[in-house]
């Protein structure tokens, strides 16, 4: 299988490459060159993706190619998300040569790669039965048990009315507690609020 390289670290590409030292791997400079690979192994880091890592996952997957993600530091919540998409692998971007190699063996035979940092998460989750805390979770986390009524309630689209009629509270009681959770949040507005939760 063809291997694909991408990065906007030239440094990181002559590394990979020379590791990997495979006469059918392929160096990109252009990232909308992703777009057009099919059947590959390709390797990339996050970073080089201008914020459009989630699009392009979906594209590679779609054209059946097995995905190797690097970042420079390893995301638990990142990669829950980009395995649920379909990718094979994930690991630092200079992680050691011998799991370079480990990790492009196994994401060519069909199989996932995780950096051991990553893996001993997931492992620690599993086996002491503890859900991962979502997104949701963690950001209201960080409120006081009244502030995450309200933040609940806002979240669902309550007017200040609305969650005074709801909790028995004054609408001054709301506003001070709702101005508190954007203040926490550092947003300013409910959409702002909301696109917290998408």
């Amino acid at each position: 299988m063809k291997q694909v390289l991408f990065s906007n670290d030239m440094a990181l590409l002559q590394r990979w490459e020379s590791i990997l030292n495979n006469k059918d791997t392929q160096l990109l400079d252009d990232f909308n060159e992703l777009f057009d690979l099919k059947d590959s192994v390709v390797i990339f880091n996050s970073d080089a993706c201008e914020n459009k890592s989630e699009v392009l996952i979906d594209v590679l997957v779609k054209h059946n190619n097995k995905i190797l993600i690097l970042d420079r530091v390893p995301d638990y919540f990142k990669v829950q998300k980009w395995l649920a998409k379909g990718i094979k692998g994930y690991g630092n971007v200079i992680m050691s040569s011998s799991y370079l190699l480990s990790a492009v063996d196994a994401i060519s035979e069909d199989l996932i790669w995780l950096i051991p940092d990553i893996t001993t998460q997931f492992v620690k989750n599993f086996v002491g039965h503890e859900e991962p805390k979502s997104h949701e979770n963690m950001l209201l986390d960080e409120l006081t048990k009244k502030e995450r009524e309200i933040a609940l309630l806002l979240k669902e689209g309550y007017t200040n009315t609305d969650i005074a009629m709801s909790l028995n509270i004054s609408i001054n009681t709301v506003k001070t507690h709702v101005k508190n959770i954007y203040k926490k949040f550092q947003v300013k507005d409910r959409i702002a609020f909301s696109m917290l939760f998408k």
